[in-house]
């Protein structure tokens, strides 16, 4: 049985403190919210097409950014020890997995067909899953669970409760580094004060949103991947 003693605990939190800079966040924050003002200001006149629309620019950088994230937690899985490992091996397949429904798995870059058993199901004739009537509906809701367990519930009951605290370093739960919430925050904005507002066009701030969601996995894999945060495992018979 694998346990953690109070030292391996305390190894852990300090593997919480923030490790990347803040300035490669504000970078992105800033692309992302001057593409939006440009847009805005020229009511969505301005020739920006091959930066929002299917497989433009944003679209296009979110599945890099998450197979990057998907990249650095394989690495994870080959070198961090039980049971981060296994953490890191399911953030891995489920970014790979995120990256590729992104971008419907190449379809436009490869010029492939949907097939036709997927075509009459998928609400934007797209060969992904994501886009399935019946998933669809729901697939955004279940992503803003999602986010709010990883990187909301789970990093401030680690803050504030000791129990949920040492739960998380003996099951070797991933923390989501805090210096990067604040950019999950703003990727939510996106999504929600326009919908709150009832906006006509809710495409464009979507894929910013989504944009700068993508980004923030890449600190998070990094953190969890890179870092040795858990310490000595003792393995007690």
């Amino acid at each position: 049985m694998t346990t953690l003693n109070e030292t391996q605990v305390e190894v852990r939190q300090k593997g919480d403190q923030p490790r990347y800079g803040i300035w490669l966040n504000c970078f992105i924050t800033l692309l992302a919210t001057n593409l939006l003002s440009i847009y805005v200001a020229t009511n969505g006149t301005s020739d920006l097409g091959f930066v929002f629309q299917e497989d433009g620019l944003l679209e296009s950088l979110s599945a890099v950014f998450y197979f990057s994230a998907a990249g650095i937690f394989a690495f994870g899985f080959k070198n961090k020890p039980a049971p981060l490992r296994f953490w890191c091996l399911f953030f891995a397949v489920l970014m790979f997995m995120v990256g590729g429904e992104e971008i419907s798995w190449g379809q436009r870059i490869f010029g492939i067909a949907t097939p036709a058993s997927l075509d009459s199901v998928n609400v934007q004739n797209e060969f992904n899953i994501h886009n399935i009537d019946g998933i669809h509906q729901h697939v955004r809701m279940a992503g803003v669970a999602f986010v709010g367990i990883f990187c909301f519930l789970i990093p401030i009951s680690n803050r504030f409760s000791r129990q949920m605290k040492q739960f998380y370093a003996q099951w070797g739960v991933p923390l989501f580094p805090s210096n990067t919430t604040w950019l999950v925050v703003l990727s939510i904005l996106f999504m929600i004060v326009p919908r709150a507002i009832n906006l006509p066009d809710l495409f464009v701030p979507d894929e910013i949103g989504e944009f700068l969601l993508s980004f923030a996995w890449i600190p998070f894999a990094l953190n969890n991947s890179l870092e040795n945060r858990l310490g000595r495992l003792e393995h007690n018979l």
